[in-house]
């Protein structure tokens, strides 16, 4: 089993902070599980957990921590997410008291997980959140593993066309978004079935779950939206040539074409003129 991949920060700046967050490990059994998580950028005016590293990359990158530590192929990815925001929080119990945050300030984050069987075989997909997954198969036929659209992206793609109209630049939308943004945030952190990752669930994650197997000559695709925006938001590949494209030029040449892209744009439909970028790619047959 092969796997490779790429993750950059919004633009290419050495100084920027990747709240995107890619990592796979092997238990003893030969159970893999790969992970990508993709960290809301923060809607405070500061961070509380992190001020270096800042409250996104902190808690992504804690969780993995935890989750590494705890999971166990046993039991169901499901259970296996519980236990490790437990250990979480347990760990940092005195760092999350004291930070004294106001709700819309706690972390949220994406996250796809791929777990592989120990015959390679046999998969399972536990997904919060809008990365995205696909197969190829040997043929070249992509087929989306997860096929799930945020409904809150449309909203927000009406608004910031509303405000463009209006002539107002990057920063002027930020600021008549940021309300509305923040509203989001707690109502994610305060559902009784949160269908994103965070620190303060009510109840279970509404997670999406998926069985499937993969072949010796399928390759699978794991990205952050990100990176998938030279589908959804830029429209210069459907989802079988992005795979395709993947695959032939490799990762490095498709992330400098999104980058350049992003370079040349005033900005779109989307909240940030760029964005953190994951991809993985696993080859079961190399």
């Amino acid at each position: 089993m092969q796997i490779n991949t790429l993750s950059t920060a919004a633009g290419n700046k050495p100084d920027k902070t990747n709240e995107d967050l890619a990592c796979h490990f092997t238990h003893a059994d030969g159970t893999l599980d790969v992970l990508i998580f993709d960290g809301a950028s923060s809607v405070s005016d500061q961070h509380y957990l992190d001020t270096e590293l800042g409250d996104p990359a902190w808690f992504v990158q804690q969780f993995a921590l935890a989750l590494q530590q705890t999971a166990n192929p046993a039991h169901t990815q499901a259970d296996c997410i519980m236990l490790a925001l437990q250990t979480l929080c347990t760990q940092h119990s005195s760092l999350l008291q004291t930070a004294a945050m106001p709700a819309y300030a706690w972390p949220v984050a994406a996250l796809s997980w791929l777990r592989v069987q120990a015959n390679g075989e046999e998969c399972s997909l536990y997904a919060l959140g809008d990365c995205k997954s696909f197969l190829l198969d040997a043929q070249g036929k992509a087929r989306d593993l997860d096929p799930y659209e945020n409904p809150q992206e449309g909203i927000l793609k009406t608004v910031i066309e509303e405000l463009k109209q209006e002539g107002l630049d990057e920063q002027a939308r930020w600021a008549r978004l940021l309300p509305m943004l923040r509203e989001r945030r707690v109502a994610q952190n305060n559902s009784p079935q949160p269908s994103i990752l965070c620190l303060h669930p009510q109840g279970r994650f509404a997670a999406r779950e998926y069985r499937f197997s993969l072949a010796a000559k399928e390759r699978l695709f794991m990205m952050t939206d990100g990176f998938y925006r030279l589908v959804d938001s830029y429209h210069l590949y459907d989802d079988q040539s992005l795979m395709q494209a993947c695959s032939t030029r490799g990762l490095e040449a498709m992330m400098q074409e999104l980058r350049l892209h992003e370079a040349s744009k005033a900005g779109g439909m989307t909240v940030k003129k760029a964005d953190d970028a994951t991809v993985t790619i696993l080859s079961p047959g190399e």
